[in-house]
This record gives structure tokens, C-alpha cells and sequence, in this order.
């Protein structure tokens, strides 16, 4: 009997009925295996632009895996170690709490960091004076002021700016404009949402911010997301070592105390070395890794059954306006064959 091809039919009538009835302005759907992009489709017309699939938009928190396989890249070429303590790279904490926070923990969100806004005017400054609200290692709190640490740590022991480190990826094939950057030039889609959520979001654009500065097309994630497919199918370390790949994926918050950031964040997840680790009992398959963006755009990898779903959109708080992100995960991995 030959086996069944894969179908996405299902996530694409999702992602379909999420932009015809709302609340998505427009959405980039993708898959891709091992072997490359197998479906990427567009929909909706928002401001009167059509949305295509080599459109680009910005992917908010999913900036965090691509910092962190940028990190790990220093880790398994021995410049840095995940436990590099912050206040080698940010001299004024140390003998402090903060200054003793490690690699390890600003990638797992167990630094016990006291967050910023991320429309801070100077969020590298404010970490230059953070403070720690629980013992680090002790609980996990979603941390995205965490990230600047990644890039002082990365950047202190490399040498190289975390913008020049995340633009190392376009030399994958099939990544072409991934960047970290204000997002100027990049015509991204306009996000929407954020004056109800008290963002400003040109203020956040402008400084870079390293947990959330990103920009990208479907296309480019996809394309990562095949050559992560292919270090555990084939062993590949083009990204980065199978070894690597496998410690990024150990769940490093399993059994901690768990504080909220946000008043909707999710209680069913974990962490591994940026990485989310869902277990959420709405999901049906609990084997991929990955991460989600503010702005709705997610990636997320399947690697038992050898696949990769995007999504890009351009809106706040889809859980707020009663998005279940977990329909359409069900949804793909059904299909999958």
C-alpha cells in the first residue's frame, strides 16, 4: 500500500476561516519537512494590501529561538558556556543577584529578572541596573529583558553584534531575509493591536529589541525549520549540532513554581533552552517544539513526524479575541501521514 501523502487541508481552512471571519487582518500559512517547503498559501487583504506569501511581518517573541540557536552556536564552538554568568558581560551587577544568573537561566526564563516593557526607550541600560524578584533557578517566569542578557553574554564573548549573528542564518538555503533590525525598508505588514495593548510599537522597532526585534517571510522559517528537521533526521549541523539541538529541547522548568508576566499568559507550558515546550491537555501532540509571537506568527517543529508549521499574521493578544492557536495545531498534525 503506498503511504498517504500529508494534508494540510485542515490547518489551511483554519487559518482560511481565521482571516474571512477575523479577527486575523491576514495570515501566511506553511509547512515543510525535511526535504523543504511542501505548502505555503496566503489569505486576506488588509489596508487595501493583498497578502502574498513572500510578504514580510514581524515575528515578535519568535525572535527568542533564533537568539537562542545563535547563542548555542557560540556554546558548541566553546566561546561561551550556559553557565556564563551575566555580570561577565554587564560589570555593574557584579555582586549581585542579577549579575549571577546564568546562560542557562536567562534561556529557560528562570533568571527571576524583573521584566521590562518591551517599548522600553534603553531596555540595555535597564538591565545594566536589573534586579532579581526570586532566586535564580528557583521558579520560571516568562522574561523577555532575559534576552538582552543572551546578547551580552553572545556578544561579549564572540565579539559579533547579535544583528550579524542572526543574519549568519540567510546562509541556509532557502533563508534569504531574515533579520534582527528597526524593520525599516522591510515594508512588514502593520501590526494591529497595539494601542489597545499599550504598545509602542515604533519605539520597540527602534531599539532592536533582542527578544523581539526580528523580521522575516514564511519562506525563511519554513527553511530553518526544514534544516532543524534535517539535524534530527539526518544528523545535519547546519544550524547547529544534533547535540546541541537535543539540549535545547530537555525541558529545564519541569516541576518549578511558575509566576505569570501577563494576566492571560498560559500555565500549560515549559521551557527548554528557548524553546516552548507545550503541554497544554487542548493539543493533541505534545512532541513539538518551537515558539509563538506576540503578533500571532508561530513556528513550531515536529521532528517524530518529520515537520514544520508557520504562521504569520499581524495582531495582539489572539488569545484575548478568543483565538485557540491549539484548533489549528490539531488541525495540522492530523494531516500529517
Amino acid at each position: 500500500m503506498t503511504a498517504r501523502a500529508n494534508s494540510y487541508d485542515y490547518a489551511l481552512d483554519w487559518v482560511k476561516r481565521s482571516v474571512e471571519t477575523g479577527p486575523l487582518p491576514v495570515a501566511v500559512f506553511g509547512a515543510a519537512t525535511s526535504t523543504g517547503i511542501q505548502e505555503i498559501a496566503a489569505f486576506g487583504t488588509d489596508e487595501g494590501r493583498r497578502a502574498a506569501v513572500d510578504d514580510t511581518f514581524a515575528l515578535f517573541s519568535v525572535t527568542k529561538p533564533l537568539v537562542g540557536l545563535a547563542a548555542m552556536r557560540a556554546v558548541e564552538r566553546g566561546q561561551l558556556s550556559l553557565n556564563a554568568q551575566l555580570a561577565q558581560a554587564v560589570p555593574s551587577l557584579a555582586a549581585t543577584a542579577a549579575g549571577q544568573v546564568t546562560l542557562e537561566q536567562l534561556l529557560s526564563h528562570t533568571s527571576g529578572l524583573a521584566e521590562s516593557p518591551l517599548d522600553a526607550p534603553d531596555p540595555r541600560a535597564l538591565l545594566e541596573q536589573a534586579s532579581v524578584i526570586f532566586p535564580p533557578g528557583t521558579m520560571t517566569q516568562y522574561c523577555n529583558l532575559g534576552f538582552v542578557g543572551v546578547e551580552k553574554l553572545l556578544e561579549q564573548a564572540t565579539g559579533v553584534s547579535l544583528a550579524e549573528h542572526i543574519a549568519a542564518f540567510n546562509d541556509l538555503d532557502g533563508v534569504n531575509t531574515l533579520e534582527l533590525s528597526t524593520g525599516a525598508g522591510r515594508d512588514a505588514h502593520r501590526v494591529h493591536g497595539t494601542e489597545a495593548a499599550g504598545l509602542d510599537f515604533d519605539q520597540m522597532a527602534r531599539v532592536v529589541h533582542p527578544a523581539a526585534g526580528a523580521y522575516a517571510t514564511a519562506s525563511d522559517l519554513l527553511a530553518l525549520g526544514s534544516a532543524l528537521l534535517r539535524t534530527s533526521t539526518e544528523r545535519s549541523s547546519a544550524v547547529v549540532h544534533p547535540a546541541t539541538l537535543d539540549a535545547m529541547r530537555v525541558n529545564r522548568t519541569a516541576g518549578l513554581p511558575r509566576l505569570n508576566s501577563r494576566p492571560n499568559d498560559p500555565l500549560e507550558q515549559d521551557w527548554g533552552l528557548a524553546f516552548n515546550l507545550q503541554k497544554s491537555s487542548a493539543l493533541l501532540e505534545h512532541t513539538f517544539y518551537g515558539h509563538g509571537g506576540w503578533s500571532g506568527c508561530q513556528l513550531s517543529i515536529y521532528p517524530e513526524h518529520d515537520a514544520c508549521l508557520v504562521l504569520m499574521t499581524n495582531i495582539l493578544d489572539l488569545p484575548d479575541l478568543g483565538v485557540r492557536t491549539d484548533e489549528l495545531h490539531n488541525a495540522f498534525v492530523t494531516g500529517l501521514h
